[in-house]
């Protein structure tokens, strides 16, 4: 299948309305960036220990269609050919049992995304090696040689990008990997004009403990794809976006270290980690930290995704942003310092790039949230768009100027619940017109608060200043939640009490 050429990315002005955007195969990184009323994004997650095999949970929901669709759509017979290679992963994943364990203070949805741990290889071992020790001088040679079931074994050094020509097959996967003894960097050519290494068109392909540095374009790019697993892969200094998926199904990033990228700040075309337009994908345990934009993003009809356990911080910002998706669910992540002009640090959004401009059905939930330049959780609408089912549960909202919950003027329908969270310290508690948004209980303001069952002081932490959010025994907020909806266990693993939680990510353990 032939892929599009993508086109630059829109520039945003932090002072100006966002300007219409031409269509674009590979759309711009989202642009929350003009003088609009925004509103709450949520969640962050505990990081899973390395190793642990990432779960995957969501749920579905219809989205309807609205206008004329803005990016180009394939041709009958890539279509055929899309739907083909989708109805094929969904069976490889219904008939395939899974044994990835729920990590602690995930989500009750649970419908699963992402593809899990990839299998072992089968095959042979093809080693490559710079210094011409081993059977291949580089890997796009090893590659080119490369079966279903073969795993090429990179040695310690520096190397050229390369393009993926080959894919595996369901249980017969394609692993490039880092061999034990230093780093493996993939830091001079890229494999396509698109990214570093470029896993188009392709399936079946695990990538684990490459280092992939200072790409012209994308540090890994792969549109068409499924089932593909990305496994402790560093990318850094990406002069556009570091690790983008554009139109795929069955991801996993697991356990990555993305940073530094976007060096061409809003001139840069895709995000530190995009997900757009795919079905079914997981971002867990991953660093996404001082990228020029955005740090996690999923938009344009992304949809069936968890981004959980991760730690966003110092990202331009949002550093965690859900833009025109469906049935995501952001959880115990820790998010802070997004610094550009009304970044929150989690925001939900919808702009006119959009095909559907409508967001449905989000969970942010379990995360901590703290000293993001634009408030903590933020709704931003570019133009016009729909906002409904979201659900904010147990975040802790602590320090963020503009505001813990900034709603602005955003019209949600639906059923939208504000429960459990705990905001503290902030410029202002919530700003915008949340009291008929949403279906608010069980909260603890600094000040008189929206809803219902609140609790209204100043909590007092185990150690703020060395980022231990844990309430103090009796402080307010201590066992004045409410369990409905409540994730059985809190951002750092401990069990929640079926009864009378404590309000906020943390569980108090006496």
């Amino acid at each position: 299948m032939t892929s599009p050429t993508p086109t630059p990315r829109r520039q945003v002005d932090d002072t100006q309305p966002i300007p219409a955007v031409p269509p674009a195969a590979v759309p711009p990184a989202q642009g929350p960036d003009a003088t609009q009323a925004i509103a709450p994004p949520q969640a962050t997650q505990a990081m899973p220990a390395p190793g642990t095999p990432p779960p995957g949970s969501t749920q579905t929901t219809q989205i309807a269609a609205s206008p004329p669709p803005r990016r180009p759509r394939r041709l009958v017979p890539g279509a055929i050919a899309l739907v083909v290679v989708l109805v094929a992963g969904i069976l490889w994943w219904v008939l395939t049992p899974s044994s990835s364990p729920q990590p602690p203070g995930s989500s009750p949805v649970a419908v699963p995304s992402g593809v899990g741990p990839a299998p072992a290889g089968t095959g042979k071992t093809l080693d490559v090696a710079a210094d011409g020790s081993k059977q291949f001088r580089t890997i796009a040679a090893a590659a080119a040689q490369a079966e279903p079931g073969d795993t090429v074994l990179i040695q310690p050094g520096s190397y050229a990008g390369f393009r993926v020509p080959t894919s595996g097959t369901d249980g017969q996967w394609i692993t490039y990997e880092a061999a034990p003894g230093g780093a493996v960097q993939v830091n001079d050519g890229d494999g396509s004009d698109k990214g570093r290494i470029d896993l188009s068109d392709r399936s079946f392909i695990r990538i684990a403990g490459l280092s992939v540095q200072k790409a012209n374009r994308f540090g890994i790019y792969a549109e068409d794809t499924s089932n593909i697993v990305l496994d402790k892969v560093e990318v850094a200094d990406s002069r556009h976006g570091g690790v983008v998926f554009l139109n795929g199904s069955k991801i996993t990033v697991q356990y990555a270290n993305v940073h530094g990228n976007n060096s061409l700040g809003t001139d840069a075309e895709m995000e530190a980690i995009s997900m757009d337009n795919v079905d079914g994908f997981e971002i867990v345990g991953c660093t996404v930290t001082g990228n020029g934009e955005e740090g996690i993003d999923a938009k344009y009809e992304a949809r069936n995704g968890r981004i959980h356990g991760n730690t966003a911080t110092d990202n331009r910002g949002p550093n965690i942003y859900i833009d025109s998706a469906h049935d995501i669910v952001v959880s115990d992540n820790k998010v802070s310092g997004a610094s550009g002009p009304g970044k929150t640090g989690i925001m939900l959004g919808v702009e006119d790039y959009s095909d559907t401009r409508r967001l449905a059905d989000i969970d942010i939930v379990n995360n901590v949230v703290t000293g993001n330049n634009g408030g903590g959780i933020g709704f931003f609408t570019e133009s016009d768009g729909t906002f409904s089912d979201v659900r904010i549960l147990n975040n802790t909202i602590v320090g963020n100027e503009t505001a813990g919950l900034v709603v602005g003027n955003t019209k949600l329908s639906g059923t939208n619940i504000l429960r459990n969270n705990l905001f503290a310290g902030n410029e202002q508690d919530v700003k915008g017109r949340s009291d008929t948004a949403f279906t608010a209980d069980h909260n603890l303001f600094a000040a008189q608060g929206i809803g219902t069952d609140n609790v209204t002081g100043v909590p007092d932490f185990v150690d703020q200043q060395a980022g231990d959010l844990h309430l103090k025994p009796g402080t307010p907020g201590t066992a004045a939640g409410s369990p409905e909806g409540a994730p059985p266990a809190d951002i750092a693993g401990a069990a929640r009490p079926t009864e009378k939680p404590d309000i906020g990510a943390y569980q108090t353990v006496e």
